[in-house]
């Protein structure tokens, strides 16, 4: 996912990604196209500093930059996909693609029952373990869980739950941080 994620989305982006939306509800291009083009293109902005930084030079003609744009993508992704990325280009918002990527990711897992968590433990955890915290999130949530699994040694032992802007923090460190915190304020 985007560095975008955890960043609030701005309202132009989320009209952006509604009319991604719009496109894939209208059966114009599939969810799953939609998102594997929206994909491709971010990476290969995202990882090409100097792409990224003719795509948004406002002194570089926009029909160059369109040419670019097909030259890079034309057979590799759908024709909506590439009119709406000149669109961008058009509309001066090409910076806020990853942001738009995200959302739309966002708004496409709503409409999915998708909800994608990120799961922290102080160790890996091993294939039944991650089946089971899958089945309790899903249970509790009535959603589909997409997983992301990290490691971090210093939360000791347990487990913290981050979806969104919520965090369910089931670590040592935090009944250690929370105890000690108690002491303080007791005396």
């Amino acid at each position: 996912m985007t560095t975008a994620t955890l960043e609030k989305t701005s309202a132009v982006s989320k009209n952006y990604a509604q009319a991604l939306i719009e496109l894939g509800t209208d059966n114009k291009v599939s969810f799953e196209t939609l998102s594997e083009d929206l994909k491709n293109v971010d990476e290969t902005i995202t990882s090409s500093k100097d792409l990224s930084t003719v795509l948004t030079n406002p002194s570089i003609n926009n029909d160059v930059k369109y040419e670019i744009i097909e030259a890079i993508f034309k057979d590799k992704i759908d024709t909506e996909v590439l009119n709406f990325i000149k669109l961008l280009i058009e509309k001066d918002r090409i910076k806020e693609f990853s942001e738009i990527h995200t959302e739309f990711i966002t708004k496409v897992n709503s409409i999915n029952n998708i909800k994608p968590v990120t799961v922290v433990s102080a160790v890996k955890l091993d294939d039944t373990q991650k089946k089971r915290i899958v089945g309790i999130l899903t249970d509790k949530m009535n959603k589909t869980i997409l997983p992301h699994w990290e490691t971090d040694k210093s939360i000791i032992a347990g487990l913290i739950v981050r979806m969104e802007d919520d965090i369910i923090d089931m670590s040592i460190r935090h009944r250690i941080n929370k105890m000690n915190k108690s002491l303080t304020l007791t005396k």
